[in-house]
């Protein structure tokens, strides 16, 4: 039973790692995806600002202009999160979840069976210590063979 526990505990510390580093690896495709959107928007940004302004201030007033490269700026930003926001982990980690749950509920099973195994032995431990204490209450058992010693003592005075 001890390695078979060891093995569960592995089983379980395993797919914790698994589970760890399948974060790691999305977060950093998040942070990557991130990076790249905040660069690829502050260069096309700055490009796409000069053209329009220039452009739209033809047509409308400085500030109208303005405004209108303001929310094209907004648009592009959420675009951008919004890709980075949507990386997953994939369907490894559903797997390795069930192999954590089912390591999980091993353990728990092995470690609920020690629980009883110790109040098993615990209770024995108590019943024996009970029984030694009742014996030695009745003065190692002496107060049980008094009358028959009495009934041989008296038997023996009469001849």
């Amino acid at each position: 039973m001890d390695t078979e526990f060891k093995t569960k505990i592995k089983l379980l510390v395993k797919s914790e790692k698994a589970m760890i580093d399948l974060e790691i690896r999305k977060k950093a495709k998040q942070t990557v995806w991130t990076a790249l959107a905040l660069i690829v928007l502050l260069i096309g940004l700055i490009a796409l600002n000069f053209t329009l302004y220039f452009y739209l201030s033809q047509t409308y007033s400085q500030v109208a202009s303005s405004a209108i490269l303001t929310l094209i700026n907004f648009i592009n930003a959420g675009i951008f999160f919004w890709v980075a926001s949507k990386q997953t982990t994939g369907s490894e980690a559903q797997t390795i979840e069930e192999i954590r749950d089912f390591a999980w509920k091993q353990v728990s099973s092995d470690v609920d069976e020690a629980k009883e195994s110790v109040a098993e032995f615990k209770q024995k431990i108590v019943n024996i210590k009970s029984n030694i204490d009742s014996f030695r209450n009745d003065s190692f058992g002496f107060k049980n063979l008094v009358p028959i010693v009495t009934t041989l003592i008296d038997l023996n005075k009469k001849k």
